[in-house]
């Protein structure tokens, strides 16, 4: 996927020099489809306050807020015990105490369905976290931890969907090789050393990579992206799964044009932002779908870009602020600042209830327990959203929307900061237990921290 570029002020339409690839089929005319399907739904979904199903009192967020930082103490603690020397049964001892703490940890705070606790400790995720992080050290031992939680988020995702396509939860080189390309684009495209126009020519090669053709990498960094993609290349023929490969320049294509978002002369209505959102985030996540099955129904291709599409939107609205600094324009990001964002929060929330109503049968148990973790992790995230950014919304709102999530805002940046301290700063290169870290950051993204 690759992100926009952050430092690009286009003072002439540098759309126009973006090597677009003609290459995407048959599934350009449904991604069209898709895109228009899902605008008319956004555009005729209510603004009206959402319902919720759990209230928290002050005194059960205390509880929680309690539950919260005690368990991180213990986890840090827990993990500053723990040593590659000790004996193969000392080791699982260790880890049966962690996993079983954690699941308790799970059930007071974040009142998690036990289906879904099941799915993450049970059905392959962990393991599935587990494999990525020892391929990722045999891959680049460099890579910083941030990094590999950046991908993580992308493994999870992936994860889901086969749950969703009643496939096994399990690793995938595929699933590898797509999430890894998050971090060395991002790397590559954001650093502040390389002219634009290198990067243009490396853009050039990779829609090249892409669509099968060769071309020269230049330095280490082309050399991993390319070696990626080969391994996708490696688990899926071209001639037998050629959609694999029309959605992997699809949200190529995607991103090129999102880079619209970030000019700084933009005026409103002059780019159709929900339609950019609508593209990048739907693309993303429609890839995800043939590089967990290699082949998609339509009836799968459409909610896998449903999903991409909230996500997208869910993302959008937590990076509000930043967006703003880094003249990056949404379609939250744009009007913020000016008007009070609360209708557009309620929106997002009822969006996302209607995709799920929508597009997954609650009759059919694998997509009835999807759909319940994506409600509650997705709602927490925007929930969380609105406590990160209270300058854009009414004071009402604020204290409304407090009373639907588990913790107390003004106890977030605490939270968010014991965490990194306490459990992601002490380990700066990749261990053998980076697996558990990268699980708890990966529960606190989704349900707390909102990144």
């Amino acid at each position: 996927m690759i992100p926009v570029n952050r430092y690009v002020r286009m003072k002439t339409d540098l759309r126009k020099f973006l090597p677009y690839s003609n290459k995407v089929g048959i599934l350009e005319e449904k991604i069209e489809k898709y895109k228009k399907n899902y605008s008319r739904l956004w555009c005729k979904t209510e603004d009206e306050f959402p319902r919720f199903e759990r209230i928290y009192s002050k005194r059960e967020q205390e509880k929680i807020e309690d539950e919260v930082f005690r368990f991180v103490d213990w986890a840090s603690l827990k993990l500053d015990d723990y040593t590659p020397e000790k004996e193969n049964h000392r080791q699982k001892i260790w880890l049966e105490d962690f996993v079983s703490e954690a699941k308790k940890f799970g059930k007071k705070t974040l009142e998690l369905s036990d289906i879904s606790l099941e799915s993450v400790f049970k059905e392959g995720f962990m393991d599935s976290t587990r494999m990525f992080v020892e391929k990722v050290k045999e891959f680049d031992p460099s890579l910083k931890t941030e990094e590999i939680y950046q991908a993580l988020r992308n493994v999870w995702i992936m994860n889901s969907l086969q749950v969703y396509l009643n496939l096994d939860v399990k690793y995938l080189d595929s699933i590898f090789a797509y999430s890894m390309i998050y971090p060395y684009i991002d790397n590559y495209l954001d650093s502040t050393s390389e002219p634009i126009e290198k990067k243009i020519s490396f853009l050039k090669k990779m829609k090249h990579w892409l669509e099968g053709k060769e071309a020269s990498y230049m330095n280490l960094q082309e050399e991993k992206i390319y070696r990626l993609i080969k391994i996708i290349e490696k688990q899926y023929h071209r001639c037998s799964f050629p959609g694999v490969y029309q959605s992997l320049l699809a949200i190529f294509n995607a991103q090129l044009k999102s880079l619209a978002q970030q000019r700084n002369e933009c005026l409103p209505y002059e780019i159709d932002l929900l339609d950019l959102s609508l593209e990048k985030g739907g693309t993303s996540v429609l890839a995800d779908g043939f590089l967990v099955n290699g082949l998609l129904e339509d009836k799968y291709a459409d909610f896998c870009f449903g999903f991409g599409v909230f996500l997208q939107l869910a993302d959008d609205i937590q990076d509000i602020t930043e967006d703003r600094e880094n003249n990056h324009t949404t379609i939250f990001s744009q009007p913020a600042g000016r008007h009070n964002l609360d209708k557009l929060a309620n929106k997002l929330f009822n969006f996302i209830a209607e995709v799920i109503d929508l597009k997954l049968d609650k009759k059919v148990e694998n997509e009835k327990s999807l759909g319940e973790l994506i409600i509650r992790n997705c709602y927490l995230l925007i929930m969380e959203a609105v406590g990160k950014n209270k300058a854009f919304y009414s004071q009402e709102y604020i204290k409304e929307i407090q009373r639907y999530f588990p913790i107390r805002f003004t106890r977030l940046k605490k939270l968010r900061k014991e965490i990194k301290e306490k459990i992601l700063d002490k380990r700066k290169n990749v261990t053998d237990l980076d697996f558990i870290s990268a699980f708890l950051l990966t529960l606190a993204s989704r349900t707390i921290s909102g990144k």
